[in-house]
């Protein structure tokens, strides 16, 4: 489980494709073969450290519903190792379990603005937690299928909201406690 509570920006230092992707992250975070750490919001699990970072993969599963099909060698990545049981749970709770890419519609100065699927609208409550690229935010309003969130300055500086652009794509991750209370249709 993770808070949405971003450690750290790490930067992707090499991509090797094929069935099953690995990357190799470069960090400062303390790490061990076999943990789970949240890069981007996608739960995925520590395969080999270095002095330097750690290497994970990823399946074709994976690839298929987040955006890690479009990481690239150089871009930084929103870092969260796993939530230790004594912690303070300072975002909200989070599996890492992405539910949908989305891309951005809009910004007026740090609302960003957010395009879903009309299936997941559902999920949606004003003043709700959401967790965007890993980062647990606020939902500040709702339109349909278009929500919006507003970032602090902190937020956007610490980690990688504040690069995005109208049309970048993110993971989105629905609170798990709304998931669980809404009715199946």
């Amino acid at each position: 489980m993770f808070t949405g509570i971003i450690e750290e920006k790490g930067k992707i230092v090499n991509i090797t494709k094929g069935k099953v992707q690995r990357i190799d992250i470069e960090s400062t975070l303390e790490n061990k073969q076999g943990d789970s750490i949240a890069i981007n919001g996608i739960c995925l699990t520590i395969v080999a450290t270095s002095s330097t970072g750690f290497s994970v993969e990823a399946m074709q599963q994976t690839k298929g519903i987040t955006t890690l099909s479009q990481w690239r060698v150089n871009a930084q990545v929103n870092l969260e190792r796993a939530l230790s049981i004594n912690a303070r749970l300072g975002g909200h709770i989070l599996l890492g379990h992405v539910d949908e890419r989305s891309k951005v519609v809009q910004k007026k100065g740090n609302e960003y603005f957010f395009q879903i699927s009309q299936e997941n609208q559902k999920y949606l409550i004003e003043k709700g937690s959401i967790s965007i690229n890993g980062v647990s935010l606020t939902i500040a309003s709702i339109s349909n299928n278009i929500f919006s969130v507003s970032i602090i300055p902190y937020t956007l500086q610490n980690t990688t909201l504040g690069d995005l652009k109208i049309g970048s794509f993110v993971n989105i991750e629905y609170d798990y406690l709304i998931k669980i209370l809404t009715p199946r249709t």
